[in-house]
């Protein structure tokens, strides 16, 4: 009985010894696969990297091809500022221009952080091994944070200052002289557009000196003769004849 016993243990860690070692060995290959894959080695350089670890994608217009390798802090010379290096390696086909833009994005509001390249212009000049791509920094989520608090408090204020505005006596006064000229107004321009509808209404249909000349023919035509007449004699807007004397 002992030795069974015995005999299930030793079985039980020769399976598990050959499971470790199973997964050992895919790690392994995957590593190498990795490794072999991705073979185009760039250097990106940003002055922040909002919280990105190595191993992070780095994707192509979407597309993941490649991962972040290293990252390390140095001092630019020229400007004497902390500057941030990022390795990343991508694969063949994924070969970018000198103008291309790289920013560190987020999947989702609190998600993982990763590399996103927007390729360049295509027939430029392309970046070759180990060169330097000068990367657009983002923005952190505190700096975010703090800029909409800001403007919450900015909005704060100025709906307070409303307030003791409209709140003010003289100032309700002033509105309430604005409304009741308003209203003045209104009922004004009322009255005229009620007038001038009455008279459009009486020219329609005829009344008065306007509507008769509009509508009536006789008087139309009386008119145009005169005028037609005064056209061909001009003389008689300057000639009266003379009053026969009475005997």
């Amino acid at each position: 009985m002992a030795s069974a016993t015995r005999e299930i243990k030793v079985g039980l860690f020769v399976f598990i010894a050959f499971v470790l070692l199973a997964v050992m060995i895919f790690s392994i290959s995957d590593f190498y696969t990795s490794q072999a894959q991705y073979t185009y080695p760039l250097r990106v350089r940003f002055s922040f990297v909002n919280g990105i670890d190595t191993g992070a994608p780095v994707r192509v217009a979407g597309v993941k091809v490649g991962e972040v390798r290293t990252i390390g802090v140095y001092r630019d010379e020229s400007t004497q500022k902390v500057q941030v290096e990022v390795g990343i390696r991508l694969s063949r086909d994924a070969v970018l221009e000198e103008d291309a833009i790289a920013t560190i994005n987020t999947l989702g509001l609190l998600g993982e952080k990763y590399l996103e390249v927007i390729p360049g212009t295509p027939g430029k000049r392309t970046l070759t091994a180990n060169e330097i791509l000068v990367g657009k920094d983002s923005v952190s989520t505190e700096r975010l944070v703090e800029s909409s608090y800001q403007t919450v408090q900015e909005l704060r204020g100025a709906v307070g200052s409303l307030n003791q505005v409209i709140g003010d006596p003289q100032t309700q006064e002033a509105l309430k002289e604005t409304l009741a000229n308003s209203k003045e107004a209104t009922a004004q321009l009322t009255l005229f557009l009620t007038q001038a509808n009455e008279t459009m209404g009486k020219i329609n249909r005829g009344e008065g000196t306007i509507g008769q000349l509009l509508t009536k023919d006789d008087l139309y035509k009386d008119l145009k003769g005169l005028t037609e007449d005064l056209k061909a004699h001009p003389w008689k807007l300057f000639f009266h004849p003379k009053e026969s004397k009475r005997k």
